[in-house]
């Protein structure tokens, strides 16, 4: 090597050795211009990261803020509700209707209707109308009452207290002076009741109020209800509550046990919790009908049940009939005055248990909705039988709903006849013979079933023939398919 660089030329020598301090400085730098993209690159990914996260955090706490606060009242922290109340004051000009948005809506979850809460707590009716003269908007929706349109929002499944819009035609203190459900010496002294032979009736429900189950059962007995339906059915329903509320009430207003008729179910172990079930469910079938019945007893606070609804049939026919003739024979010791049968949607089932029975069901509960047809066979079959044909479901489910919270022609029927929307649809259910279940966890609401029953037990006929047709219309039956077991004359 020496020999070999003895004969490089020194000015060659010194070239290569250039050459190989420039690649070595090249090298670093590239290290450092690459170690700068990638501290680049991280910036501007947190910066976007904090950028998003900023956005959203914004987004939400106005979300939070416009649904608290947007239509500038503290919400109603007095009655229960299970979720939000959105808020707005705004309407618009839609063709030649207006549509007007909510004032306040409510949304609860048991199956009854909506109101929008112009009503104060602790106001008179004389401030409450003050309130609405006051309100530029109300003036002008005054003024176009015909022409309302509800603008619907999705409801909670089962909730008897959902949606219902600021509007005259649903609300309990429509606008104007002489627009008005009634005063405050309506609701305070009235001792009007639900009487307990009254068929068809609204019937009060108990399901999913829980911890709240006493409080609401005391409130709709003060109010006017005398029908409670409960199940020994830990899973969805307080029923030892339902025995302190009904207790309570009774305390109140100097009523006896006959003066309140109570409705109960069996329900089999496939519709329990497990971890909670009311009886031995390795007990024999017939021995678990009867633990429940006395659970039931001993939860009511009472000695006899008015009325004893199998849940649901079981999977075969031996069983469903053992289930029921377990239960006839309560009937005939007198713990239980009659037994009926729930969830069953098919005729063929129903005849077959009918003419099985011993002891024939003088109830039948069913789901009232569209899948279901609205039962109309089996509506006929118990009509013809002197059969209660008991519904639930009865305003929130699909269908249901857009026929009285989005129906033009029944906003102004509510309108004309001083009643919510709501009471127009449970009028027109009652009309055709149908015993709605009410689960409204509203005390206004309530007020208003009850003055609703006051007036069809007066002898008044709150939908004549052609307001019945046009419900029906637009459940997508003619009113004569929709009620067959009845006769209409124009």
């Amino acid at each position: 090597r020496r020999i070999f660089e003895r004969h490089i030329p020194q000015s060659q020598q010194n070239r290569t050795e250039q050459r190989k301090r420039t690649h070595t400085h090249t090298h670093t730098a590239m290290t450092i211009v690459k170690g700068n993209r990638k501290g680049r690159k991280r910036d501007r990914e947190l910066r976007r990261l904090v950028v998003i996260c900023g956005s959203t955090i914004c987004f939400i706490a106005f979300f939070f803020f416009y649904t608290r606060h947007g239509n500038g009242n503290d919400s109603d922290t007095t009655t229960p509700r299970k979720t939000s109340q959105v808020s707005s004051s705004r309407h618009m000009l839609f063709g030649s209707s207006f549509v007007a948005a909510a004032a306040e809506v409510e949304i609860n979850m048991d199956g009854s209707h909506v109101m929008g809460v112009n009503r104060l707590k602790g106001a008179t009716t004389e401030q409450k109308r003050k309130l609405d003269k006051s309100n530029p908007i109300l003036q002008k929706l005054n003024t176009k009452k015909d022409a309302f349109l509800s603008d619907g929002k999705e409801p909670k499944e089962e909730d008897d207290d959902i949606i219902k819009e600021k509007l005259p035609t649903d609300d309990a203190d429509p606008i104007g002076d002489d627009a008005s459900l009634g005063t405050d010496d309506d609701f305070i002294g009235d001792d009007f009741f639900i009487p307990i032979d009254a068929k068809p009736t609204l019937k009060y429900g108990t399901a999913w109020k829980k911890e709240k189950t006493t409080q609401l059962v005391r409130m709709a007995i003060t109010h006017g209800f005398r029908h409670v339906d409960t199940a020994c059915q830990p899973k969805h329903y307080n029923e030892a509550a339902v025995g302190e509320g009904w207790k309570l009430a009774a305390s109140d207003l100097g009523l006896v046990r006959e003066d309140i008729w109570l409705q109960t179910k069996y329900t089999s172990v496939s519709g329990q919790d497990p971890n909670n079930i009311p009886y031995n469910p390795h007990a024999a079938l017939s021995e678990q009908v009867r633990q429940s019945v006395a659970k039931s007893l001993s939860n009511l606070q009472t000695t006899y049940i008015d009325s004893l609804v199998m849940h649901g049939m079981e999977n075969s026919w031996d069983k469903t009939l053992e289930v029921y003739r377990t239960m006839e024979e309560f009937v005939d010791d007198g713990t239980v005055r009659q037994i009926g049968i729930s969830n069953c949607y098919q005729l063929d089932a129903l005849k077959y248990l009918y003419e099985n029975a011993r002891i024939k069901p003088k109830v039948v509960q069913n789901r009232f909705y569209r899948d279901a047809n609205y039962d109309i066979k089996i509506r006929q079959f118990c009509q013809e039988r002197g059969i209660e044909y008991q519904s639930f479901w009865t305003l929130t489910a699909p269908g249901n709903r857009e026929a009285w919270y989005s129906n033009a022609n029944v906003a102004h029927y509510a309108a004309s006849k001083k009643l919510s929307t709501a009471n127009i649809f449970y009028a027109f259910v009652l009309q055709l013979g149908i015993s709605p279940l009410d689960g409204s966890t509203n005390e206004d609401h309530i007020e208003e079933d009850v003055l609703l029953m006051k007036r069809i037990r007066n002898g008044e006929q709150i939908l004549d023939v052609e307001e019945m047709r046009s419900i029906a219309t637009s459940l997508g039956f003619s009113l004569e398919d929709f009620a067959p077991h009845l006769t209409f004359q124009r």
